[in-house]
């Protein structure tokens, strides 16, 4: 029997990554793997244009990543950089009486912090628990909708469907959150190339979320993570016990370890492994730094089994 492939695309800047998954037991084998670089004449990020600005260029390296590896396949779980959107938490009075009631007064109640006008918003959520006050805590994904129906559009037209999209750090964490004992609470900091990601997670439920570019220098990541731990230190009285953790595709570490003690005041910084190989179907060549880039596309495709 032809075993499925579960596809996932993760598109960041510079750069296209996919996999492709089958079912092993209770958890998924890799089955392939490919990156590919996109020159920045091909892509940009924003989050009220369009995106891909060489569409021919752009759907040649769909075809040349996934084709190789999709088998019949033409469905796929597809991540998008933090850059194209936002992530917001928010908490509303009461529950919604419907999914379409829900995004209407999410928009509305969320209308200041909309990149565009609400008319041109495509919002997802999801109720993360009901506090004990009686009061809905939620993640809303929000993106303008000519971004989000761009990068639809040139998948399909590449012969593939997006049945699933969310963005990049939520698939960091998808990826490493059945892999790993990371506790109840617990920080998840994504450094890759100039992009920075803070999550904090409590009772393993998103609590904070930011993501900045901030540029490839410890001192930058230092100032921009000092900026964002005051305000949450002083909202989560639990922040600062939680151990924190960090996927980064950074060579030079050393120098970054210090920026992040200094930055969370401890010494004790658990820089994670994805360990790819216990994913691998068959021995595969697949690098260090190719592994570490592979991590969002399997957080994506994982969504699909």
């Amino acid at each position: 029997m032809i075993k499925r492939n579960y596809l996932g695309l993760d598109v960041v800047v510079g750069q296209l990554k996919a996999v492709a998954l089958r079912r092993k037991g209770k958890g998924s084998a890799l089955a392939g793997g490919r990156v590919m670089a996109l020159g920045e004449e091909i892509m940009r990020t924003s989050v009220r244009d369009a995106n891909i600005l060489d569409m021919r260029r752009f759907s040649d390296a769909l075809h040349e990543v996934l084709d190789p590896m999709a088998g019949t396949e033409d469905r796929l779980g597809l991540s998008l950089p933090d850059a194209v959107g936002r992530i917001l938490l928010t908490e509303v009075e009461t529950a919604f009486k419907s999914k379409e009631e829900g995004v209407e007064i999410l928009k509305w109640h969320l209308k200041n912090n909309l990149p565009v006008d609400g008319r041109e918003i495509q919002l997802d959520y999801q109720v993360l628990e009901r506090s004990e006050s009686g009061r809905y805590r939620l993640v809303v994904g929000i993106m303008a909708r000519k971004v989000l129906e761009q990068f639809e559009e040139l998948i399909l037209q590449a012969g593939y469907s997006p049945v699933v999209v969310d963005f990049h750090s939520l698939n960091l964490y998808n990826y490493y959150r059945p892999r790993l004992d990371l506790g109840d609470n617990f920080v998840l900091v994504g450094i890759e190339g100039d992009t920075l990601v803070l999550q904090y997670y409590q009772g393993q439920s998103l609590a904070f979320h930011r993501s900045r570019d901030v540029g490839m220098d410890p001192g930058l990541v230092f100032q921009e993570l000092s900026r964002s731990l005051v305000g949450c230190q002083e909202d989560f009285a639990s922040f600062r016990r939680a151990n924190v953790f960090v996927h980064s595709d950074w060579q030079e570490r050393a120098p970054l370890m210090a920026a992040l003690q200094s930055a969370f005041g401890k010494e004790e910084i658990f820089f994670l492994d994805p360990h790819m190989e216990r994913l691998f179907a068959d021995p595969m060549e697949i690098s260090d730094e190719q592994a570490m880039a592979l991590i969002g596309a399997v957080g994506a495709a994982e969504r699909m089994m």
